[in-house]
C-alpha cells in the first residue's frame, strides 16, 4: 500500500514540474532569490503565466514565498 501512495505522490509531482517554463522557474530560483518582475523579465513570461506557475509551484511546497 506505501508504495501505490508513494508512486502516486511521485507521479504528482513529477506532472507538476514537468511544464517546460516551471523547469525554467525553477532553474531561476536555484540561483537565488527573485520576485515576479525578476523572472518575468529574465524568461520573457507575462505576468500572469509566471503568477499562475509561481501559485501551483507554492501550492505544492516546491518553493516558497518570503
Amino acid at each position: 500500500m506505501y508504495r501505490k501512495v508513494a508512486a502516486a505522490e511521485l507521479a504528482k509531482f513529477l506532472s507538476l514540474i514537468s511544464h517546460p517554463e516551471r523547469i525554467l522557474i525553477i532553474e531561476e530560483l536555484a540561483g537565488g532569490e527573485l520576485d515576479v518582475t525578476g523572472i518575468q523579465e529574465r524568461l520573457n513570461l507575462s505576468q500572469s503565466t509566471t503568477s499562475r506557475h509561481l501559485s501551483l509551484l507554492k501550492a505544492q511546497s516546491i518553493v516558497i514565498e518570503r
